[in-house]
C-alpha cells in the first residue's frame, strides 16, 4: 500500500503537465503561482526586463509597460515552470518563433524579434548548459554530430557575405538545440518522447488560440492579399501565409506524435487545436504543407495497413483526382499560378545552383543564402528577390548548400536521416517511435523542397528538430541495449566455448 503511494521525481514531473494547468481551481492555480515566485529569479527577470526595455528607443509606453509585466511576471514563473518540467521548454521557444515572426516585431524598427529572441532565449537555457555538458550527450551520436555542425556554422562566420547575420542565426539555432539537447538527456522511453511532443503541441495550440483571438480585434490585420491572384489570405498574428501553414504543419505533427499517450479529454483539445490548424491553413492558402501532410498519411497507412492501406490509399487519390477534373473551379485553383516554374521559385533555385559551383566546399555563410541575389548576373528582379538575406530561396537543401557547401549538406543528411531509417531496422525501434517518421518528420522534409525551414528556427524548424532528437535518443538507446545483450551473451558463455573461439578466429 506504501508503494502505491510514492511517488519517484519523474512521475512528480509528468503530474505537472502544462495540459494539467487548466484542470487546477482558482485557489491551487493561485497557490501554485506563489510558490513558484522565488524572489532571486524575480528580481534577476526584473533586471533583465529593465535591461531589455533600456535597450529599446523610442518605444510606445503601452510596449513598455507590457514588456516590464512580462519581465517582472511572466518569466520567473516560467524559469520556475521549466526548472520542474524541462520539456517547457518547448513552449517557450515555439512563442519566442511566434514573437519574432509576429507583425508586431516586423512592423517595427527597434528589432523586438532580436530582443526577444536572443536575451529570453539565453535566459531559459543558461540554467541547463553545465546538465547537459556533464551527462556527455554532445560527445554521443548524432547530437555530436549536430554540434560539429552548428561549429562549422560558427567557422563559416570569418568568410560570410554578412558575418552579423551568419553569427546571429548560429547563436539563434545553437540556442534551442541545448535546449533539446537538455530534453533528449530526460527521454528514457517512448511515453517520455511522446510527452514532449505534447509540449510542442501546447505551444503551438497556444499561437493558433492567439490567431484566432487577433480575429476579433478590428485594429488588427489579419489577411493580406496575394500578389498574383488577389485572393485573401489568412496571416492571423504572424507577417505571411505561408507562416501559418509552417504552423499547421508544426501542430499536426505533434499532434500525430502526442496521440498515442494522451487521456481521452487530452485527445479532445489535441484533436481540436489539430483541426483548428489545419483550417487556418485552409485559410492561408498555404499548399505545400498539405501536400506534405498527404504523402506522409499515405505512407503511414501503407507501411500500417500493408495492402489494405494500399487500396485506401489508391481509392482516396481516385477521388480526389475525379473531383479534381470534374469540378472546373477546384483544377483552376489547383493550377493557379505558374505552377510548371513552381511559382517562380526555379529562377532562384538555377542561380543558386550556379553560384554552389563557384564555391562548393565553403559556401558563402550560414543562413544569408539571400544575399546571392542581389549579384548582378541574377535574372530575377521581382521585389520578392530583393530582400537580401531575407529573402528565402524556398529549398532548404539548396540553402544549406550555398549556406556552408555541398559537404556540409552531405553532412547533414547522414545524421538527420540516420535515425530516421534506422527505426525500421528489427529490434531498433524499441520506443515504438516508427510513426513519428512518416506523420510528423516526413512531411517537414518534402516541404524543404519548396520551402527552406531552417534548422532549429520557424515552427517546422523546432517541429523537425524535435523528432529528429527524439528519434536520436531511441536510436542511441537501442544501440546500448545491443551492446549491453552481446556483452551478457559473451559472458554467459563457457571458457571452453570462448577458447574454442579464439582458436577459431586465430
Amino acid at each position: 500500500m506504501l508503494q502505491k503511494l510514492q511517488t519517484s521525481p519523474e512521475d512528480v514531473a509528468y503530474e505537472g503537465q502544462w495540459w494539467r494547468l487548466f484542470t487546477r481551481t482558482g485557489e491551487q492555480r493561485a497557490e501554485s503561482l506563489r510558490q513558484s515566485m522565488p524572489r532571486r529569479e524575480f528580481l534577476a527577470a526584473a533586471a533583465a526586463g529593465l535591461l531589455i526595455i533600456g535597450l529599446i528607443p523610442h518605444t510606445a509606453w503601452t510596449a513598455i509597460i507590457a514588456l516590464a509585466i512580462v519581465a517582472a511576471v511572466i518569466l520567473p514563473w516560467g524559469f520556475q515552470c521549466t526548472r520542474r518540467n524541462v520539456n517547457g521548454l518547448l513552449i517557450v521557444f515555439v512563442l519566442i518563433e511566434a514573437a519574432a515572426a509576429s507583425s508586431f516585431a516586423a512592423g517595427s524598427n527597434d528589432n523586438l524579434g532580436g530582443l526577444v529572441r536572443y536575451p529570453v532565449g539565453f535566459l531559459f537555457v543558461l540554467p541547463f548548459v553545465s546538465s547537459v555538458w556533464r551527462s556527455g550527450i554532445l560527445r554521443k551520436g548524432g547530437f555530436r554530430d549536430y554540434a560539429i555542425y552548428l561549429a562549422l556554422a560558427l567557422v563559416s562566420v570569418s568568410y560570410s557575405l554578412l558575418p552579423q547575420v551568419s553569427l546571429a542565426r548560429t547563436i539563434a539555432a545553437i540556442l534551442p538545440f541545448c535546449a533539446l539537447c537538455a530534453i533528449a538527456v530526460e527521454i528514457r522511453s517512448g511515453d517520455d518522447a511522446r510527452r514532449a511532443m505534447g509540449a510542442m503541441l501546447a505551444g503551438c495550440g497556444i499561437v493558433v488560440a492567439i490567431n484566432y483571438l487577433v480575429m476579433a480585434i478590428p485594429s488588427i490585420v489579419t489577411w493580406q492579399p496575394d500578389t498574383e491572384t488577389g485572393m485573401l489570405r489568412f496571416i492571423g498574428l504572424l507577417t505571411e501565409p505561408n507562416e501559418v501553414g509552417n504552423l499547421m504543419l508544426a501542430t499536426i505533427g505533434a499532434g500525430f506524435g502526442y496521440w498515442p499517450v494522451a487521456s481521452r479529454r487530452n485527445r479532445i483539445l489535441t484533436a481540436v487545436v489539430m483541426i483548428g490548424a489545419a483550417v487556418q491553413g485552409v485559410m492561408a492558402d498555404s499548399r505545400s504543407p498539405f501536400v506534405g501532410i498527404a504523402i506522409g498519411c499515405a505512407i503511414y497507412l501503407v507501411w500500417k495497413y500493408r495492402f489494405r492501406g494500399v487500396i485506401g490509399v489508391a481509392a482516396l487519390f481516385a477521388i480526389f483526382y475525379t473531383a479534381a477534373f470534374a469540378i472546373p473551379s477546384t483544377r483552376d485553383y489547383l493550377n493557379r499560378g505558374d505552377v510548371a516554374s513552381f511559382t517562380g521559385r526555379q529562377v532562384a533555385w538555377d542561380f543558386a545552383v550556379h553560384s554552389i559551383k563557384e564555391s562548393p566546399i565553403l559556401g558563402y555563410g550560414f543562413e544569408v543564402e539571400g544575399q546571392i541575389l542581389h549579384s548582378q548576373y541574377f535574372p530575377g528582379w521581382d521585389d520578392v528577390w530583393d530582400l537580401g538575406y531575407h529573402s528565402s530561396l524556398h529549398d532548404g537543401f539548396v540553402s544549406r548548400a550555398v549556406s556552408l557547401g555541398v559537404p556540409a549538406l552531405i553532412f547533414w543528411l547522414f545524421f538527420t536521416l540516420r535515425p530516421m531509417v534506422s527505426c525500421f531496422f528489427p529490434a531498433r525501434d524499441p520506443w515504438k517511435l516508427r510513426s513519428i517518421v512518416p506523420l510528423a518528420f516526413l512531411p517537414i522534409l518534402i516541404l524543404n523542397f519548396t520551402e527552406s525551414v531552417a534548422d532549429f528556427r520557424s515552427f517546422a524548424g523546432l517541429m523537425m528538430a524535435l523528432a529528429w532528437a527524439l528519434l536520436e535518443r531511441e536510436r542511441l538507446f537501442a544501440q546500448s541495449q545491443a551492446a549491453m545483450r552481446t556483452q551478457a551473451a559473451e559472458a554467459s558463455t563457457t571458457p571452453i566455448v570462448r577458447a574454442l573461439r579464439a582458436g577459431h578466429g586465430s
